[in-house]
């Protein structure tokens, strides 16, 4: 991703939502989970309000991920993929049932 959003000042792993890493999550693909680690800092602390925009593309970060329109910039994609996989809840169904029947 060519971006002229600065690198974080450390690396972002998320280790609380993903503790084996986000490249073995299955979410993200190798090259995706690359540029989270190396600007998710950045675009944790944009989304939050922690750091204010220094260049264009920043501010054309925080405004795209707060409108409802189709993103343009690939890190708002990448960004709003993340917090899909981290907010999205994990059912599980099965086939059988829960407990077994006396006979």
């Amino acid at each position: 991703m060519e971006t002229a959003i600065r690198q974080g000042k450390i690396p972002f792993y998320a280790s609380d939502t993903f503790p084996y890493g986000l490249s073995r999550s299955g979410y993200f693909s190798i090259g995706e989970s690359e540029e989270l680690i190396k600007y998710g800092d950045t675009l944790y602390g944009l989304h939050n309000g922690l750091l204010s925009p220094e260049n264009a593309e920043e501010a054309m970060f925080v405004a795209e991920l707060n409108s409802d329109e189709t993103a343009t910039l690939d890190a708002v994609k990448l960004w709003k993929k993340f917090l899909i996989v981290i907010t999205k809840s994990n059912s599980f169904y099965s086939l059988s049932p829960s407990k077994k029947a006396a006979f």
